[in-house]
């Protein structure tokens, strides 16, 4: 049996409280779990235009037509509470990216949030969440975002930790 592990909890899983019952089932009394996930409801940016937050919706809207919990961040204390895990603590663990760190707002903004916000374009815009021209217009504004000087993103990412009891 394992005295600790990592887990990413993740929005991508449609029942997260059975994966960290499943996970407790291999850890001992008093072993510790770490899940760390993010939350796509903290993500805000300058400049933000309505194409770019309507953009951005759309992920949020296509992984909770999936059965995803694209907010599950913010949800981690009472995921673990509730799956019998105690002393938990939670922590935010930000991501702020300016032109100070060229090389995290390239890294961050235009290789992981702008991808990731990409990848939903065919459901959204089958699901008619936005129009094709909505959408063109807002994936060229988070990529301004990337380009600008004054371009700035934030994301938050939830770290927790609890002991099995």
């Amino acid at each position: 049996m394992r005295r600790s592990i990592t887990a990413t909890c993740s929005k991508h899983l449609h029942n997260p409280s059975e994966a960290l019952r499943c996970l407790s089932q291999v850890l001992r009394p008093g072993s510790k779990i770490t899940v760390v996930e993010g939350d796509h409801g903290s993500c805000y940016w300058h400049p933000e235009t309505a194409a770019s937050v309507r953009a951005w919706r759309c992920l949020i809207n296509v992984q909770a037509d999936t059965g995803a919990n694209a907010l599950i961040g913010r949800e981690l204390f009472g995921l673990l509470t509730q799956t019998g895990y105690a002393n938990v603590e939670v922590s935010p663990r930000m991501i702020y990216c300016d032109q100070n760190d060229p090389a995290l707002k390239e890294g961050f903004v235009r290789n992981t949030i702008i991808p990731m916000v990409e990848g939903v374009k065919e459901p959204a815009i089958a699901g008619g969440m936005i129009d094709e021209t909505t959408w063109n217009r807002g994936i060229a504004d988070l990529h301004h975002v990337a380009d600008a000087d004054d371009g700035t993103s934030c994301y938050t990412f939830f770290k927790a930790v609890g002991e099995l009891r």
